[in-house]
């Protein structure tokens, strides 16, 4: 009986014995099992296609208006319904002929067939494709060209290393992925995915609910198995008949529980790849005969990622570079906290000292935002006021000074609001400007400035409570607090150049698109906003209902997709008007979140609400003795 388990630990650990005919063999069949099961499913339902279902080509064609119009016309033949059910029954007999033992020449037609009425059919079925179509798709064209250079050992050995090494790259990815989310370590994510009802089962959901330790354990296991995938590839292999048995169990798993049974045979099309990439170099091929394994296509895969990541980094390099040179009129003065603050004034002549009696107006950046944001509302506003933008310590040119322990609180960004204010104004009067999380920096800075700041303007401010109250507002901190994590992380080894840019950044000025794309792509400013988000998450949730008493007239205004996506939101922002002494609410008609910055127009319309508030300070501040003198007023 001891034997046993040594016999069993020899089992599971030899190296992989197959041979490439096997692999390519088994690779394609799998595959094909995938697109026979997909098409006679689109073969019994063909509903859907119809008048008022899910893939009706005459709604979903609309959403390729920007194609060729000769390839729409192809398009729309393949969308006749006769059309589409012939195309599917010659898959079917595409894949039944690669099920078969068919000849070469049979194969590399089957093969033809399946890729290319897969990559015909996908614009035709948009909704209710996943990651199982892609994947049989990337086998079955690889196959193809693998069936058709039969010949050259070596066409066979780099189709089946670039499925080996697609398989790994895809478990590796999403392991790493979720290893970013605290649903997944927490292990909430197994009962919380079971609970859903696209991809819910009552029973693992019932059986996560009352074993959570259970839960957890298989959590964490599925975090292991894909994060630690490319373990296959060490020792000769000897890892990976456990690895990939322990995949496919983790497929045959979300078959049973999840309906998802294409991912079965369309991630196992690759596991006889990965076998065959992981065992030795040598071994016995078909007829007994020794074969060996060229192994180019992986050592020219290595020398493109390094130098790949080489150009990252040069990339890297020049986008800090730039970031770090700025707008070459910057200024910098240290804070009480010790960190580094770079500001920027523009505006009339008098801008430049802290002498005069005009407000000086300072802006306040949101969360993972820069100066250069607010570029149309400066434009706009310089015309007519002395302004201050700034990057809070961590971003741009501005550098954090203090611990990374956790123990950072946004009284650390009003603190450095509060020396700002001082430095750049002197004993002028202030008005403080704040967007999203600016807003609420610059009401707190209000409440401890009560003699030096006139008044504070809110741009679709945040408020301290509405992560407990919008169920919105929640649920999109979730997400971003995943996101948040993993990108900062990947922007720190150079993965900023894959980074693409937000659609506002080319609604702001040319002049600072540039700066705005190296900002948004430098891992400090996504450090900092990690960091930042930490204190927000915290402070908020211990939130006990009393709002920063400014002490000074408000101006909140409220983007007109803000108030009719989230009514919570906009009620809360109404509820900053009330605590102010005085203040005017505006609802900005046609902006969001971002464009009412970013977008000319909109900006052009923040200017003039910013300036006329500003002008009647002194009229307003006659009146602050009475509270909740608020309206709103709809402009566009």
């Amino acid at each position: 009986m001891a034997r046993w388990p040594k016999a069993l630990m020899r089992a599971v650990l030899s190296p992989p014995a197959v041979s490439r005919a096997t692999a390519l063999s088994l690779s394609e069949r799998l595959s094909a099992t995938t697109h026979l099961v997909s098409s006679l499913e689109y073969l019994t339902t063909e509903r859907d296609r119809k008048h008022g279902g899910l893939n009706n080509w005459d709604v979903n064609r609309e959403a390729l208006s920007t194609w060729p119009p000769a390839l729409r016309k192809v398009l729309d033949l393949a969308a006749r319904p006769r059309v589409t059910r012939a195309v599917h029954i010659a898959r079917v007999g595409a894949a039944a002929a690669l099920l078969a033992p068919s000849p070469r020449a049979v194969r590399v037609a089957a093969n033809a067939v399946l890729s290319g009425t897969s990559l015909a059919l996908y614009p035709l079925n948009h909704y209710g494709t996943d990651g199982s179509d892609q994947v049989s798709f990337l086998v079955q064209s690889v196959a193809t060209v693998a069936r058709a250079g039969e010949r050259n050992p070596q066409i066979v050995d780099a189709c089946l290393w670039f499925v080996a090494l697609q398989s790994t790259l895809s478990y590796a990815v999403s392991g790493w992925g979720k290893m970013s989310s605290s649903t997944w370590r927490s292990g909430r994510a197994l009962p919380g995915v079971m609970r859903t009802l696209t991809y819910g089962d009552r029973t693992a959901w019932e059986l996560a609910r009352r074993h959570p330790r259970a839960a957890h354990a298989l959590c964490a296991g599925v975090l292991a198995l894909e994060c630690a995938f490319p373990v296959v590839f060490l020792a000769k292999g000897r890892a990976a008949p456990l690895m990939v048995g322990s995949a496919a169990a983790f497929h045959i798993a979300n078959a049973r529980f999840m309906g998802l049974g294409r991912f079965l045979w369309s991630f196992g099309s690759m596991h006889p790849a990965v076998l065959y990439a992981a065992g030795p170099r040598e071994r016995t091929g078909a007829q007994g005969r020794m074969e060996r394994r060229d192994d180019a296509l992986p050592a020219l895969a290595l020398g493109l990622l390094a130098v790949a990541l080489g150009a990252l980094q040069v990339e890297k390099s020049r986008q800090s570079h730039k970031v770090l040179r700025g707008r070459g009129d910057e200024q910098e003065f240290t804070a009480a906290s010790g960190n580094r603050l770079s500001y920027r004034r523009t505006g009339p002549d008098s801008a430049a000292t802290n002498e005069g009696t005009q407000p000086v107006v300072i802006l306040e950046s949101g969360l993972i935002a820069s100066a250069e944001h607010w570029e149309w509302i400066v434009q706009g506003l310089s015309e007519h006021f002395p302004v201050v933008t700034y990057h809070r310590a961590g971003y741009g040119r501005s550098t954090y000074t203090g611990p990374e322990d956790g123990t950072y609180s946004l009284d650390t960004a009003v603190d450095d609001l509060v020396d700002l204010v001082r430095h750049t104004a002197g004993d002028r009067p202030v008005v403080v400007a704040g967007h999203s999380l600016g807003g609420y920096l610059a009401l707190k800075a209000a409440d401890r400035l009560p003699d030096h700041i006139l008044g504070v303007g809110l741009i679709d401010s945040s408020h301290p409570a509405e992560l407990q109250r919008s169920s919105r507002q929640a649920q999109g901190a979730k997400m971003f607090s995943g996101s948040l994590a993993s990108v900062a992380i990947s922007l720190k080894f150079g993965m900023g150049a894959l980074l693409s840019n937000p659609r506002w950044v080319d609604r702001l000025p040319e002049e600072v698109r540039s700066l705005l794309t190296a900002h948004y792509r430098d891992s400090r400013m996504w450090v900092a906003g990690r960091r930042e988000w930490r204190a927000v998450q915290e402070e908020f949730a211990a939130f006990d209902g009393k709002l920063p008493d400014p002490g000074v007239p408000l101006l909140v205004m409220t983007a007109g997709h803000t108030a009719s996506q989230d009514p919570v939101q906009a009620e809360l922002h109404a509820e900053l008007a009330e605590a102010a002494p005085h203040a005017v609410h505006h609802i900005i008609d046609g902006a969001d979140h971002d464009s009412v910055l970013t977008d000319q127009d909109t900006a052009k319309s923040v200017v003039k609400l910013v300036s006329d508030f500003v002008a009647n300070l002194g009229e307003d501040a006659a009146r602050t003795e009475k509270k909740g003198d608020s309206h709103d007023i709809r402009t566009s």
